[in-house]
C-alpha cells in the first residue's frame, strides 16, 4: 500500500515516544527505518518495529538512551550500550567515531550490551554523505555453519562500507554472511519451491535444495563457502571479541528471547579523507572509476552495470521524489499491531 512519508513518520515516532523514547531517539530509529524501507531493504525496514516493541515491553531493551563508555581516547573508543535500542545505540557511535575521525583523520567505536541493529549501510553512509569513509559491522545469534560443522555455528552477521563519490554521490556495500536469509527459506517452504543449491544443509550436514529441512535443524551456509565463513569470524573478532559483547552461541536472539538482553557486539569506523589530499580530487577519481566499471562490455541481456547501492539510491530518490512509499500490506498490518500494544 502507498503510504505518505510524512504519515508514516509521525506514527513510526509517536509509537516510539509512547514506548518510552525521548523524542531525539523515536526521530533517530524512525530515521534510520524509513530510509532502509525506502531503499528496498523490507526485511530491516519498518517490519521489524514491532519485534522491538515487544522487546521494550518485555524487559529486553531499555529506552532510556543513555550509554556508557568504557574505554575513550582521541581516536578510539569502546562503549556500552546497556541493553537500548541497537539502532539508537549504533547511531550515538557512529557519530560518536565520525568526531572522532574529524580530530585524528580515524575515529573506532566498538560497542558491547547492544542489540540488532537494523541496516548496516545506513550507518557507513551517515559517513559517506559527510565526506568520509565508513565501515560497520555487527555480529548475533548463530545461524550459519562453519565449515565443515553441520549445525549453527556463527552468525549471520552483517558488514557494511560506503565511500562519497561526486556525481554518483556514494558507494554502500551493506551484505550478511549466508546465500539467502532464513526468511526467505521459510517463505519458499510456504510457497513449495525448492531451494538453488548451497543455500542450506540438512540437520546431518547434507547438501539439500527442500526449504523444509532448515526447520528440522538444518542451517544456512555462508556465501561463498570458506570465504564467506572467514568474513563472518572477521565480523565476529572485531565487533565482539574487542568490545566484550557475546559471542557465538551466547548471543540471545532478540526476536526469540525478547525478554533478554542480547549482548550484541557492534564495530564502527570512520576516516576523514581530506587528511589525504583534495577531497573533490578524490572524488572524481571515484567518479572516474564507476565511468568505467558502467561502460565496460556488458554480458548478454544486460541492460546496465550498477555499482554498490546505486539500486537502492534510486529506489529511495524515488520515494522522495513521489513524497509516499510503498509498505508491505502485512508490514502496515505489524505496525498497527505495535501501536495497539502501547495503547497509541
Amino acid at each position: 500500500m502507498k503510504v505518505a512519508i510524512k504519515e508514516i513518520q509521525e506514527l513510526s515516532e509517536n509509537i516510539f515516544k509512547k514506548a518510552g523514547l525521548c523524542e531525539s531517539d523515536a526521530k533517530i530509529i524512525t530515521d534510520v527505518l524509513l530510509e532502509t524501507e525506502m531503499r528496498g531493504v523490507f526485511t530491516h525496514g519498518f517490519l521489524r518495529l514491532e519485534w522491538y516493541i515487544d522487546c521494550i515491553l518485555s524487559g529486553g531493551i531499555h529506552t532510556d538512551g543513555n550509554i556508557g563508555t568504557v574505554y575513550d581516547s582521541p581516536s578510539w573508543a569502546s562503549v556500552d550500550g546497556k541493553d537500548n535500542l541497537g539502532i539508537v545505540v549504533s547511531y550515538k557511535a557512529m557519530k560518536m567515531a565520525m568526531e572522532k575521525a574529524k580530530q585524528t583523520g580515524v575515529g573506532i567505536v566498538n560497542v558491547r550490551g547492544s542489540h540488532h541493529f537494523g541496516a548496516a549501510g545506513y550507518y557507513t553512509s551517515m559517513c559517506a554523505d559527510n565526506g568520509m569513509v565508513g565501515m560497520s559491522m555487527s555480529n548475533g545469534d548463530v545461524l550459519i555453519a562453519a565449515t565443515g560443522s553441520r549445525v549453527r555455528t556463527i552468525g549471520n552477521n552483517p558488514f557494511s562500507y560506503a565511500f562519497p563519490a561526486g556525481k554518483y554521490g556514494k558507494i554502500v556495500y551493506d551484505i550478511a554472511m549466508s546465500h539467502t536469509s532464513d526468511r526467505k527459506v521459510v517463505q519458499m517452504a510456504k510457497e513449495g519451491k525448492s531451494l538453488p543449491e548451497g543455500w542450506i544443509i540438512d540437520k546431518d550436514g547434507r547438501p539439500t535444495t527442500d526449504p523444509n529441512d532448515y526447520e528440522k535443524g538444518g542451517t544456512l551456509m555462508p556465501f561463498g563457502g570458506y570465504k564467506g565463513y572467514g568474513f563472518a569470524m572477521m565480523v565476529e573478532t572485531l565487533a565482539a571479541t574487542l568490545s566484550g559483547a557475546a559471542m557465538t552461541t551466547n548471543v540471545h536472539a532478540w526476536n526469540k528471547n525478547p525478554d533478554e538482553g542480547g549482548n550484541v557486539g557492534h564495530f564502527f569506523m570512520a576516516m576523514d579523507i581530506s587528511r589525504l589530499g583534495d577531497p573533490d580530487g578524490y572524488r572524481a577519481r571515484v567518479d572516474s572509476m564507476i565511468d568505467e566499471i558502467k561502460s565496460s562490455e556488458k554480458a548478454v541481456g544486460v541492460d546496465t552495470i550498477y555499482y554498490p547501492g546505486e539500486i537502492e539510491m534510486g529506489k529511495m530518490q524515488k520515494c522522495l521524489d513521489q513524497g509516499w512509499v510503498e509498505i508491505a500490506d502485512d508490514t502496515m498490518l505489524s505496525v498497527r499491531n505495535a501501536a495497539k500494544k502501547i495503547g497509541l
